[in-house]
């Protein structure tokens, strides 16, 4: 009994130690957490967990405490974020995921703060794409970085400048488009020019002022039926060699088609295009012979062109270097460049004594005959000495080049792995006191040779031509005049190949087999069939070697895509350029208001002389 009751008293006290320390680390936890110190206060309730696994109390904390601790921790980071302080929410994200790897917030949040890092180089891309009227490709960089940074000071600025430039693309004057727009019935049979326009005045409610030098007789006939008013202009304009000009909202000046009227009354605009991959002097050329352009000006220390024309002519400009202003295409070639040589030899048999002869005392061979007196056997010499061969060997060599070459489009790159080797030559000049002999030293490349020219295609086809040597050179023995020669072993091969982007090609099949034998044996009896091995030796040398190229094509770099409206432009005609004014979808978005269906009370029908 007494046993029981102590029993039940030391389950007792265990118990009461456990639940005092379960409650010490969920309360010391709490407090680690109300202080900010979320990683001390989860550890310190794990570490109440590994003494007290069962507590439900604890495993409750555990799991309330990770939600705020990464409520807390995500609301701090994105406030940080909020403020610009880059650094404290990167290093609030990374708690959070210290606390829970597997948070998909905080791992978006810090990929995104990994592009941030990249946004100032964004930057000055997107600028340079601006520079060079690249507006599309600027602009889709300032896309980019203002969904990442909104409040990017130097995106917004940009952002502004090409909106400003976009704007030249639209048309000036919309309250004036909008009038032009109108359509209206015109028939009229050699009328006076000016009576057609102030009929055109009274119904779109313009003003048209005439060039003092332009004839009051002028006369035009014209038939057309629901027509926009700024088509029946400029019908009528181009009937009579005439040009317009917009004076204000409502206000057009027409004018002769004449070279002093064009240069009196033509706004001219001034630009400059930073070109990054075309050449200035070849975006010269483009430009005068295109667009006809005389004030144009090239600085070759900033590769920058500056031209003076019309505003049509310098979008068109624009278009122009845009499409052509593109980098070079790159490619990567992975080569690996390997000699297979194989080598067999075998020598085998007797080595027999081919010399006999007499020599002195000190071992030098005698020369007269008084010296051959008092012979014995320690005067008695014989060569080689007496030997079995039983050898065999067996070389395998793999000689391995891999060159990794970065080679822009149509460029040719040139590898050279091995030796210069030195040739001597001597030249003999005749003078009174005997030939002079001197001597000059040139230089031949022996070894590896690679030379590439790749040519990259559109669609990341990578066309290749291919010219491999591998050679090495052996000295011969020099002349009676000093020359040296040297006698070149040479394998060379050249191909054209076209190859996907990543695709692997091997080139195989330059083998060179020697078969050599030499033999040393006793006349007569080394010609015994079977036993003329015990009668002298022989070394057969057998080498095989072959040449293997391996070679893979990477696209670093191709041309962009560029839409068909980008490429293909309108220019008017030969005598009157002006480029393509916005589609009809882009007025409407821009001018609600625009008359898209005929309206009865515009239409007018006037008819002058004969019907």
């Amino acid at each position: 009994m007494n046993t029981f009751r102590l029993l039940m008293s030391m389950g007792f006290c265990a118990g009461l130690a456990a639940c005092s320390s379960a409650q010490l680390a969920r309360d010391e936890g709490a407090d680690l957490m109300a202080s900010g110190q979320y990683e001390a206060g989860l550890a310190r309730i794990q570490e109440g967990l590994r003494e007290n696994p069962r507590d439900t109390e604890l495993h409750l904390a555990l799991t309330s405490g990770r939600a705020r601790a990464v409520t807390a921790l995500l609301s701090q980071a994105d406030m940080s974020r909020t403020q610009r302080d880059f650094a404290s929410a990167r290093l609030t994200y990374g708690r959070v995921l210290s606390i829970e790897p597997n948070n998909r917030r905080a791992q978006d949040a810090l990929r995104q703060l990994d592009h941030l890092r990249s946004l100032d180089e964004k930057l000055e891309l997107a600028r340079g794409d601006l520079r060079r009227g690249d507006i599309y490709a600027a602009d889709r960089q300032v896309k980019q970085i203002l969904e990442l940074d909104p409040n990017n000071e130097g995106a917004l600025e940009l952002q502004s400048n090409v909106r400003l430039v976009q704007s030249r693309n639209v048309i000036p004057y919309p309250q004036l488009r909008t009038r032009l727009d109108k359509p209206v019935t015109l028939e009229f049979r050699d009328a006076n020019l000016k009576t057609i326009f102030e009929v055109l005045s009274q119904v779109a409610g313009l003003n048209f002022i005439f060039d003092k030098d332009l004839r009051p007789d002028m006369k035009a006939t014209i038939f057309v039926r629901d027509v926009r008013i700024e088509d029946a202009v400029e019908l009528l304009l181009q009937q009579n060699q005439l040009h317009q000009k917009v004076v204000n909202e409502n206000t057009l000046l027409i004018y002769p088609d004449s070279p002093q009227k064009l240069k009196d009354y033509q706004e001219l605009v001034m630009r400059t295009f930073y070109l990054t991959s075309i050449d200035a002097n070849t975006a010269l050329n483009m430009v005068k012979t295109m667009l006809k352009t005389r004030d144009v000006f090239v600085d070759e220390r900033l590769n920058t062109l500056t031209m003076r024309d019309t505003g049509d002519a310098i979008r068109m400009a624009e278009k122009l270097l845009q499409s052509q202003d593109q980098s070079n295409p790159e490619v990567v070639l992975e080569v690996e460049v390997m000699e297979v040589a194989t080598q067999r030899i075998l020598d085998l048999g007797l080595q027999w004594p081919n010399t006999f002869g007499v020599v002195n005392s000190d071992g030098s061979a005698v020369t007269l005959l008084d010296q051959l007196k008092g012979i014995d056997s320690s005067r008695i010499s014989i060569s080689p000495s007496p030997q079995a061969k039983i050898n065999a060997q067996d070389n395998d060599i793999n000689t391995l080049a891999s060159p990794v070459i970065r080679v822009s489009n149509r460029e040719q790159a040139r590898i050279h792995i091995g030796q210069r080797v030195p040739i001597i030559s001597a030249t003999s000049v005749p003078s009174t006191q005997g030939p002079v002999i001197t001597e000059s030293v040139t230089y031949l490349d022996v070894g590896l040779k690679l030379e590439v020219q790749p040519t990259v295609h559109l669609n990341n086809e990578v066309a290749i031509k291919i010219a491999l040597e591998v050679s090495n050179a052996t000295p011969l023995e020099p002349t009676r005049q000093g020359t040296i020669p040297v006698q070149v072993d040479t394998r060379n091969a050249q191909t054209t190949l076209r190859l996907h982007d990543g695709e692997t090609q091997i080139l195989a099949g330059l083998m060179r087999n020697d078969h050599g034998a030499t033999g040393n044996k006793i006349p007569g009896l080394g010609d015994i069939p079977g036993l003329g091995r015990l009668f002298g030796s022989n070394k057969d040398t057998v080498g095989k070697s072959e040449l293997v190229l391996s070679i893979t094509p990477r696209v670093v770099r191709n041309l962009p895509y560029q839409s068909p409206s980008d490429m293909e432009f309108t220019t008017g005609t030969e005598t009157s350029m002006h480029i393509q004014a916005p589609n009809r979808e882009l007025e409407s978005s821009v001018q609600p208001q625009r008359l898209d269906r005929p309206v009865a009370s515009t239409n007018v029908e006037v008819s002058v002389g004969k019907p």
